[in-house]
C-alpha cells in the first residue's frame, strides 16, 4: 500500500527550500508559480486549432471557443459576466466580421455573457444549445442566504482578500473573478437555453454536425460536444493543464470519481484529432489527446481505488493520507501539478462521500465542544504558556501542522489569545509559502493567518466585488415560482412558535399563484396554492426577484406598498418576520 519514495510533506517544512518570490512580491512555491505564470493563465493567446476552429486562453479562467459554421460560428461558452463577452468580441473582430450564429453553454459556471452576444446581434435569432440541467444549476447560485457559508470560502479559495502585492500577495493569476470599472459589466446577461440537448443526440447546428454527450465534473450539467467535421472535441470533463479537483476545500457536492473517469473515458473512445477544455490550452494529434486523457483517468482512478482499499482495510481518513498518494511518475508529471488540489484532500473527500463523516472511532460520535477541550488540554499541559512553548517548539523545527494544532486548542479556549493566534498565523504562513497547492492551500491558509493577525476584514466585505455576479439577472430570467421555492432554506421556525401557516404568493404581472405552508417549523413550497389560506401576498415578479436575492426585504416592499397582503395581517405579519 505504501509508496516506495517518501513524498515530501510541505507542512512538515521538507519543501521549503522550494520557496521563491513572484515578480510582485508574493513568497510562494516556485513550482506552482512556473506553472501558473507560464501556463495557459499567464495571458490572453488566441488559438488557430485547425482551420475554421479558434480557442482564446488566458482570459482569466474560461476559454472561448469559435468553430466555423456556414454563415459564422458557433460559440462555446460565453464568459462570467458581460464584460467577459465584450472581450470575446473585440477578439473575435480579429479573426473574422462573421457573426456569431448559435452558443453552447457547457456547463452552468460560463453563461454570464449570453445576452451580450445576442445584444451585439439585433438581427439574429441566436439558438442557446445546453444539458438539460444547466438551467437549474445556474439558477441555484442565486441564493445568497443559502450560499452565503460557501462564497465566503469561495472568496478566500481565488485569494480575493489577500493584497496585492507583497509576501501574502494573491497569486492566483488566472484563477480570478474578472472585473471592470463599468458595474454594467460585472454583471451577468446569462439566458436560459433554447435547446437543451439529450445524451449521444447529433444535431446540424448552422450546416456543421455537433454531437452532444453528458458528462459529470466541477458541474453536473456538463458537455462534451463533438464536431465530426472538425475531428474536435469541447469538453467540461475533467481533464485539465494541472490536477483536477475532484474535491474544493469550499465545499459542494461529492464528485464521484466514477463518473468523472466515465466522462474521460467518452473522450477517449471517441479519440479526437484536437481537443479544447474549459480551462487550458488546446491539444492536436490523436495520440497527445489519447495519452493526456489517459493521464487523468488513471491518476484518478489510482486515487480512488487506492483510497477504497485503505477503507476496506479499516483505515480512517488520518491513516489514508498517510498511506495513499499518487506514485511519483504520476506526482512529477507537469499536467498533474496540484496547482488546486493536495491530493490529500481527494483522498479525504473519497473517505467523506464513500463512507460519510464517521471514521470508526465511536468517540467521535458525541465529541466535547471545541471549547471544553481546549480548557482540559491546557490543564493536561500545565497550562497555556507550556502549549505555548511545545508549539513554538514544534514550529522551531518546522513541524508547522503540530505547532497549528497545538495553539488552536489554546484558541478554542481562549479566543483573543495574542501569542497564540502569532503562533499560528506563523505556522500557516510557512506552509502557504511551500505548497505547491497554491490556489486553495496557500490562499486559505494565508487569508486565516491575515484574520488571526487583524487585518482581514470579517464579511461582509463592501469591497470586495461579488463573487458570482448572477443573482439578479437570474433571477429576472427564472419564474417567480423557481425562486420562491428558495424561501423554504430562510425561515426562522420559532417565531412562527409551531403553528401551522399556509400562504399564497400571487405575482401579479403573470398572474402566477403558488403556495407556501410553514408546519411543525419546516416549510413547504406549492407549486400550486390551495384555495384556503390564511393569507395572500401579492406583488410583481421583479419586485420578488430583488427580494429573493437580498437587495430588498418583503417586510419593505409592502411598507413602499409595492407588496399588498391580503387576509390575516398578524399571521403575515409573524410569517414576514420569519
Amino acid at each position: 500500500m505504501k509508496n516506495s519514495i517518501h513524498q515530501p510533506r510541505f507542512y512538515r517544512g521538507e519543501m521549503d527550500n522550494q520557496t521563491g518570490t513572484a515578480e510582485h512580491g508574493a513568497v510562494l512555491n516556485q513550482d506552482y508559480n512556473r506553472i501558473m505564470v507560464e501556463g495557459p493563465w499567464g495571458e490572453t493567446k488566441l488559438h488557430n486549432v485547425r482551420k475554421g476552429v479558434y480557442c482564446i486562453t488566458g482570459f482569466y479562467v474560461a476559454n472561448f471557443t469559435l468553430v466555423e459554421s456556414d454563415s459564422g460560428f458557433i460559440l462555446i461558452d460565453t464568459g462570467l459576466n458581460r464584460g467577459c463577452a465584450e472581450e470575446l468580441l473585440r477578439r473575435k473582430a480579429e479573426i473574422s466580421d462573421k457573426p456569431i450564429v448559435a452558443i453552447i453553454y457547457s456547463h452552468n459556471h460560463y453563461t454570464g455573457g449570453a445576452r451580450t452576444i445576442i445584444e451585439a446581434h439585433p438581427d439574429r435569432d441566436i439558438p442557446i444549445y445546453a444539458h438539460p440541467d444547466t438551467h437549474g444549476c445556474t439558477f441555484g447560485l442565486v441564493d445568497p442566504g443559502t450560499l452565503r457559508h460557501a462564497v465566503e470560502r469561495a472568496v478566500k479559495q481565488m485569494g480575493m482578500l489577500l493584497p496585492k502585492t507583497g509576501p501574502d500577495a494573491s497569486a492566483t493569476y488566472g484563477f480570478r473573478i474578472p472585473q471592470f470599472e463599468d458595474p454594467a459589466l460585472n454583471q451577468s446577461g446569462y439566458i436560459q437555453a433554447t435547446h437543451e440537448v439529450a445524451d449521444g443526440e447529433e444535431l446540424v447546428i448552422d450546416g456543421v454536425r455537433v454531437q452532444f454527450h453528458h458528462v459529470i465534473a466541477d458541474a453536473p450539467d456538463s458537455l462534451i460536444s463533438y464536431f465530426p467535421d472538425y475531428d474536435l472535441i469541447q469538453h467540461n470533463a475533467a481533464i485539465m493543464p494541472v490536477m483536477f479537483p475532484l474535491y474544493t476545500l469550499r465545499g459542494g457536492d461529492y464528485r464521484d470519481a466514477r463518473d468523472l473517469i466515465a466522462g474521460i473515458n467518452k473522450i477517449r473512445e471517441i479519440s479526437p484529432e484536437h481537443l479544447i477544455g474549459c480551462h487550458g490550452n488546446p491539444v492536436s494529434g490523436k495520440s497527445e489527446v489519447y495519452e493526456l486523457a489517459t493521464l487523468h483517468r488513471d491518476a484518478y482512478a489510482y486515487l480512488f481505488q487506492q483510497t477504497l482499499r485503505g477503507i476496506n482495510r479499516g483505515l480512517s481518513p488520518d491513516q489514508l493520507v498517510q498511506e495513499v498518494s499518487l506514485p511519483a511518475h504520476l506526482d512529477k508529471h507537469p499536467a498533474l501539478f496540484p496547482a488546486y488540489i493536495d491530493s490529500e484532500y481527494i483522498v479525504r473527500g473519497v473517505y467523506q462521500g464513500v463512507i460519510g463523516w464517521w471514521a470508526n472511532d465511536t468517540a467521535d460520535l458525541h465529541p466535547p465542544a471545541p471549547q471544553e477541550l481546549g480548557v482540559v488540554i491546557i490543564e493536561g499541559f500545565g497550562g497555556v504558556e507550556a502549549i505555548i512553548d511545545r508549539a513554538q517548539q514544534a514550529l522551531d523545527e518546522k513541524q508547522y501542522n503540530l505547532a497549528a494544532k497545538l495553539v488552536t486548542y489554546v484558541l478554542d479556549a481562549e479566543q483573543e489569545n495574542t501569542e497564540a493566534k502569532r503562533l499560528k498565523a506563523a505556522a500557516l504562513r510557512k506552509m502557504a509559502q511551500s505548497t505547491r497547492s497554491g490556489i486553495q492551500t496557500r490562499n486559505f491558509m494565508l487569508s486565516q493567518a491575515l484574520e488571526l493577525e487583524g487585518s482581514l476584514p470579517s464579511m461582509p466585505w463592501p469591497a470586495i466585488p461579488p463573487l458570482v455576479n448572477m443573482p439578479l439577472p437570474t433571477v429576472m430570467n427564472a419564474s417567480p415560482a423557481e425562486t420562491l421555492k428558495l424561501l423554504e432554506n430562510h425561515l426562522e421556525p420559532a417565531v412562527l412558535a409551531g403553528n401551522t401557516v399556509v400562504a399564497a404568493f400571487h405575482f401579479n404581472d403573470s398572474n402566477q399563484r403558488c403556495g407556501f405552508v410553514v408546519r411543525n417549523g419546516s416549510a413547504e413550497f406549492l407549486a400550486e396554492a390551495p384555495d384556503s389560506v390564511d393569507f395572500e401576498i401579492s406583488l410583481p415578479g421583479d419586485v420578488w426577484a430583488k427580494i429573493a436575492v437580498g437587495a430588498l426585504t418583503l417586510q419593505a416592499a409592502v411598507d413602499a406598498g409595492d407588496a399588498v397582503i391580503d387576509g390575516g395581517k398578524a399571521v403575515a405579519s409573524d410569517f414576514i418576520s420569519a
